[in-house]
């Protein structure tokens, strides 16, 4: 794939307006109108991380009293915020002296129109139709029609990235895309991908805030303090300040960024007119544990954050279980407004005063790093420039040589045009010459190159350019702040009152020409904080800024410390533009529960991962995690030096075979990081230390390699990164979702009857070939399991460099029948990824290593019981009592030496021949370490069907061979030169008598899988046997039996009361019926068992068909299952 890079002495010369490769929305599309709207409002959950919370797509999250909100640590704290909201005030121009009667032939005047949506406090309805005057949300941006996948009721929710059913048939914002609205891709910030683990991204518009309008049914005002309509020539039914607003939300699973939460604001100008003085602003009230009398919370005006702690750190529960530790929680002020109207103003101190994000004229770069230096210090002032960015020499732009002025920040680097012909080659980095789109050629479904990709040249839409590059625009800061409590922002209708609202606001605006002050209040704490005045001219406005942007981060920390070393994580993230390093594509676990064991399989996705913050394939390995309970907390044990528990420790690894491995420190030095042993990478494990009728939960993480800095570097080193997991329950305690890299499972045993499935054919030999290994078939999804299907493995080698041996380098899986590759050629590991339902499993033997079962004397040779053994006397058919040594080396006069021993994975025989008919000469080797002497016996290579040599060591030096001597078998080369395989040393056991006429001895060697190696074979599913299973009726049994006040599976209960109790009936038929008698023959309750193919149990909750606790005493049970038989037993119930 090449693109043409061409440099015009003008590239783009063309002036457009911002808004032309903006994310316009069109006003309808297909009889849609893009406009917010009341049916379109949806509720749904953030837990990407530690942070879990409800949401609402009109601006509101953590609402109170709606589960879960404001939660901290997930599934372990509870509630810390109860209520988020953001806020858009203005100034406008009040209309009313078109309305003299109504208002009393008053002059026009100013009105403070606030855009809000925030719970019953802050919702503001139409007191004459009840109707919303609020942030609502747009149509078209998440699925309508969603079904949940447990309950199987319609459940919309905002678009969240890791939950496709969420998703729209397409996006209303990317029509004028090439692939027009992306239909089935995320719709990220940076393009068709998700920045981070979970994202959700909504659309809302404050036109149905009709409070400033007219009644067209009286013709009146609604308000009694003026007339506004936003857009009164192209839409005189728009209402509210004619704002939209996009807003994206970003959690991260990794570790240093797991406590934090980013909302970002993107706000638009939809109206006629200019709104001069805006003011972005968002609410945040605390209600830290279940009592808020003893909350704190504090502004620090140095790091923009405010921050809130409850005084004894013990939260009560909302309902049910016990207290939960409290934390410190709070908001950073990240992005503000820009200033672009002002271009002599260097609001941001970085040396630039005339910065755009929808700058997109794009002239003749600035070639050469000379020239790049000067225009940069005639443009700027380069000691402000290099106080923020650092020296100008550590610029990417500055680097590449190459810069486009409209970067204004030199960070925009095109492809690397490493052959240096000027054109993109396939294989070349495209650093942030995505294009469009923001994928590129090693980015999971990307569906190639789009508009801009691989020009050489900054395209909006591409990473650091524009409106992705945070850094290019002037932005005015924090300009306000107002912490108060609760009661005083709630009370009566404040929150819906227009004017009350603004004033706080701008009471809120720090002083001029005084630094801001830090605050503290002790009681139900409620903070404002905002950035204005804003403009924003109209959106059609060609030569205006018709959108601006403001963004926060919700941190939490364990303590006051953690929190703000949390606040200097979040700030790194968005001085990367919202990026950080990535974990490999999360890998697919499927978990099928088994007898005393669970059987895991994965999908080998993860390979292919490409990690775009540091441009690297840099998958290294899986780990797999066992645990109790959905967050695996008792699995997560390994703690950094502060006694932290800060990574879980895995119940297996499998990684790479690398020059990779080992433990690294990471967290700045705080903790360990095992990248493994290089044990090679594994695709399915089988865990046999599970207790049946317990749950278990599982999580396998696919993890990276990092990014080590060289020593004596002054560069910053990436940590490695892997995937996160989430399991999600209910209020009872049931999983309700699961990531696709998490299971939740409970080992029974199989039904009765139960017979596995395997192969069709025999694998413990190859079907053709030499290779000495095995294979099996693992089947863990009898479902997808094709019996129809025939398959062959085949295997591919390479010539080892350190001997005559082949090591297996590949293989690959095809479909026989139809030809169809279901494997592609890939290098070798013990098991395959899960195909067709089932792995293939390879036991691959290490080359050229002796097979002690096939090697020796060889007796009864041919016939089905050939034996071998290197002491003769053990064997039939053999006179001889000379046993035999082997060894790889020689004796000589300085010692033992391996010298002249070459690795061979050929098998050698010897044959002993009469002296009468023939006899065997060695070569004449020059040295006269070895004895020339007919000897009756020859070597050769049986496997290459060819003479061997044999070498003599006379050790007791009487010029003869004879027991107490050795044999030296070697090969001559090409060369000339001989080649050593094995030493053979003779020795006399009883009577000394030596190997007669037709005696062979044979030494066997392992050998790798190879090319033209192959297995073939069919999948037979499991099944279950019904003439089987009536013979094994007797082994149905119950556990706990006696039940005696608990058993090991029950989960733990925060409610009051006795809790769960549950007894399991196992080895059941598939299917069954349970009936279950006190002692007096009364039938107490009745179970049906009509289980899968390898379900053979069933739980009981000790409650009778009545649904009331059964007695203690002993119970009878008949269970009975047609074609089978029938069984009866007892059980005890114990106090």
């Amino acid at each position: 794939m090449k693109y043409s890079k061409i440099l015009f002495l003008i590239v783009w010369s063309v002036f457009y307006s911002g808004s032309l490769f903006a994310q316009v929305i069109p006003d309808e599309y297909n009889g849609v109108i893009y406009r917010g709207e009341t049916e379109s409002v949806a509720r749904g959950v953030l837990d990407g991380n530690l942070i879990e919370t409800n949401f609402r797509n009109h601006g509101e999250l953590s609402r109170w009293n709606d589960l879960p909100w404001g939660v901290w640590p997930r599934g372990v704290g509870g509630r810390h915020i109860d209520g988020v909201g953001v806020i858009v005030a203005g100034y406008v121009n009040g209309n009313r002296s078109d309305y003299p009667a109504f208002y009393n032939g008053e002059a026009d005047t100013l009105l403070n129109p606030v855009s809000i949506n925030y719970r019953e406090a802050g919702l503001r309805q139409s007191p004459f139709t009840g109707e919303t005057w609020a942030w609502l949300p747009l149509p078209g941006f998440n699925n309508p029609d969603r079904i949940d996948s447990v309950t199987s009721v319609l459940t919309p929710t905002p678009a969240l990235s890791d939950d496709k059913t969420s998703w729209p048939e397409f996006w209303p914002d990317r029509l004028n895309e090439e692939d027009a609205g992306w239909p089935g891709t995320w719709n990220g910030r940076d393009g068709r991908l998700a920045n981070a683990d979970l994202e959700s991204y909504y659309v809302m518009d404050d036109f149905s805030d009709k409070e400033y309008h007219v009644n067209p049914q009286t013709g009146e005002p609604y308000s009694p303090l003026g007339v506004y309509y936003p857009s009164p020539e192209s839409d005189s039914t728009m209402g509210g300040l004619g704002l939209q607003m996009q807003v994206r939300i970003f959690q991260w699973a990794n570790i240093l960024a797991e406590d934090t939460m980013f909302l970002i604001y993107r706000i638009t100008n939809k109206g006629d007119y200019t709104q001069d003085r805006l003011y972005f602003t968002q609410i945040v009230d605390y209600g830290l544990g279940n009592e808020e009398d003893d909350d704190n919370a504090a502004y620090d005006p140095l790091l923009d954050v405010v921050y809130g702690w409850d005084r004894n750190g013990i939260g009560t529960p909302t309902q049910g279980g016990g207290n939960y530790n409290l934390g410190y929680t709070g908001f950073a002020f990240l992005e503000s407004p820009s200033d672009e109207d002002n271009n002599m103003v260097d609001a941001d101190q970085d040396g630039i005063t005339d910065e755009s994000r929808f700058e997109n004229n794009v002239f003749t770069p600035i070639v050469g790093q000379a020239a790049i230096e000067a225009e940069v210090n005639a443009r700027y002032n380069i000691t402000l420039f290099e106080n923020y960015y650092g020296p100008l020499e550590d610029r990417p732009a500055y680097q590449a040589g190459v810069w486009y002025t409209s970067d204004e920040e030199l960070d925009w680097v095109g492809y690397s045009d490493d052959n240096g012909n000027g054109e993109y080659d396939s294989g070349e980095l495209l650093n942030n010459d995505y294009g469009r789109d923001g994928l590129g050629p090693f980015d999971q479904g990307y569906p190639g190159p789009d508009e801009g990709e691989a020009d050489g040249m900054p395209t909006p839409g591409e990473p650091n350019f524009n409106e992705l590059d945070v850094d290019e625009s002037d932005q005015i800061g924090l300009t306000g702040f107002d912490l108060n409590t609760r009661p005083f922002y709630e009370s009566g209708n404040n929150l819906r009152d227009d004017t009350w609202l603004f004033e706080r606001i701008v009471l809120s605006k720090f002083p001029v020409g005084q630094e801001p002050v830090q605050t503290v209040a002790d009681n139900e704490p409620f903070a404002l904080f905002m950035s204005g005045e804003v403009q924003l001219d109209s959106e059609n406005d060609l030569n205006g800024k018709s959108t601006d942007f403001f963004s926060t981060a919700w941190i939490f920390g364990s303590n006051e410390e953690d929190f703000f070393k949390n606040r200097r994580t979040v700030q790194n993230i968005y001085n990367a533009d919202y990026n950080f390093a990535q974990p490999p594509i999360t890998p697919q676990l499927t978990a099928e529960a088994g007898d005393r064991r669970v059987l895991l399989s994965w999908d080998d996705a993860s390979l292919e991962s490409y990690d775009r913050f540091i441009q690297e394939f840099d998958f290294e390995g899986y780990k797999l995690f066992r645990g109790t309970n959905n967050l695996l907390s008792d699995s997560r044990s390994i703690t950094d030096v502060n006694g932290t528990p800060t990574f879980y420790n895995p119940i297996a690894q499998f990684d790479l075979n690398n020059d990779i491995s080992g433990t690294i420190p990471v967290l700045e030095g705080e903790a360990i990081f095992d990248l493994g042993d290089n044990t090679g990478l594994q695709f399915n494990y089988v865990d046999t230390t599970v207790t049946n009728g317990k749950t278990y939960y599982y999580a396998l993480v696919a993890y990276d390699r990092g990014v080590r800095p060289e020593a004596g570097s002054e560069s910053v080193g990436v940590d490695p990164q892997e995937n996160t997991f989430n399991i999600s329950l209910d209020l009872a305690g049931n999983v309700i979702a699961t990531s696709i890299n998490a299971a939740a499972v409970v080992p029974k045993t199989y039904p009765l009857g139960y017979v596995s499935g395997g192969s069709t054919t025999d694998l413990s030999q190859l079907t053709t070939g030499d290779g000495t290994g095995s294979a099996n078939i693992n089947v863990l999804s009898r479902t997808q399991v094709n019996t129809a299907n025939q398959y062959r493995v085949n295997f591919y080698d390479t010539l080892s460099t350190s001997g005559d041996y082949g090591i297996t380098s590949g293989y690959d899986m095809v479909e026989i029948t139809s030809g169809d590759t279901i494997i592609t050629k890939s290098p070798f590991t013990s098991s395959t990824r899960v195909v067709d339902g089932f792995t293939f499993e390879m036991d691959n033997d290490e080359p050229a290593r002796i097979r002690d079962n096939r090697t020796g004397y060889v007796s009864n040779e041919g016939s089905e019981n050939e034996l071998f053994g290197l002491n003769p006397l053990e064997l039939d058919g053999l006179d001889t009592d000379w046993e035999v040594d082997i060894s790889r080396n020689i004796l000589t006069p300085t010692g033992i030496s391996t010298t002249g021993f070459f690795l061979s994975d050929d098998d050698f025989e010897l044959t002993w021949s009469d002296p009468q008919d023939t006899v065997y000469t060695p070569p004449f080797l020059f040295g006269g370490q070895f004895l020339r002497t007919e000897i009756p016996i020859f070597a050769r290579n049986v496997t290459a069907n060819k003479d061997a040599v044999l070498l003599i060591i006379d050790n007791d030096e009487n010029d003869e061979f004879n027991e107490g001597d050795n044999l030296i078998v070697a090969e001559l080369q090409t060369s000339g030169q001989y080649r050593y395989r094995y030493n053979l040393q003779f020795n006399a056991l009883e009577g000394n008598t030596p190997p007669s006429a037709g005696d062979k001895f044979r030494i066997s060697s392992t050998r790798a899988f190879g090319t033209g190696d192959s297995f073939e074979f069919g999948v037979i599913k499991s099944g279950v046997d019904n003439e089987l299973a009536s013979s094994q009726l007797d082994d149905i049994y119950v556990a706990p039996n006696p039940y005696v006040g608990a058993a090991s599976w029950e989960r733990s209960s925060d409610q009051v009361g006795r809790g769960e109790r549950k007894i399991y009936f196992y080895n059941l038929p598939q299917r069954c019926t349970i009936r279950i008698f006190n002692v007096r023959g009364e039938l107490i309750n009745t179970l049906v068992h009509d289980g899968s193919i390898s379900d053979g149990a069933i739980s009981w909750d000790l409650r009778t068909a009545n649904n009331e606790d059964i007695a203690y005493g002993v119970y009878f049970y008949h269970v009975y299952a047609e074609g089978v038989g029938e069984h009866v037993d007892k059980f005890a119930i114990v106090k």
